[in-house]
């Protein structure tokens, strides 16, 4: 015998379906928007570079961490919590911007062009 789960909340599956279906187009929208936000980092780390600027700039972190903070107050999640997602946001970004750096320089230092040719 097979028991079925009984529907009490009038279309409940079709609902949560819906429900999901919206959490995945705004989970797509955001790694799109992370993806933006890193070739933005990018071009940051080469201007930074370029002008021989040090990766991480622990007042503009603050900034930015703040603002998302200011800009989550009246939502449903806490600003706190907004917060501390930014947080670990731009501990990624600085690492990867980080990552970039150590890169370029090897690949502009004079060791490694010696080696390339």
């Amino acid at each position: 015998m097979t028991l079925f789960a009984l529907d009490t909340g009038g279309g409940t599956q079709e609902r949560l379906e819906a429900s999901r279906q919206q959490i995945d187009s705004l989970d797509q929208r955001i790694v799109e928007l992370i993806q933006q936000r890193a070739r933005v980092v990018e071009e940051v780390g080469d201007i930074k570079r370029e002008a021989h600027l040090p990766v991480t700039v622990p007042s503009r972190e603050q900034q930015v961490i703040a603002k998302a903070q200011e800009l989550a107050k009246g939502g449903p999640l806490p600003a706190e919590a907004v917060g501390r997602i930014y947080q670990t946001l731009v501990e990624e970004m600085r690492n990867w911007e980080a990552k970039l750096d150590a890169t370029a320089s090897q690949v502009s230092s004079p060791a490694a062009t010696a080696t390339n040719k």
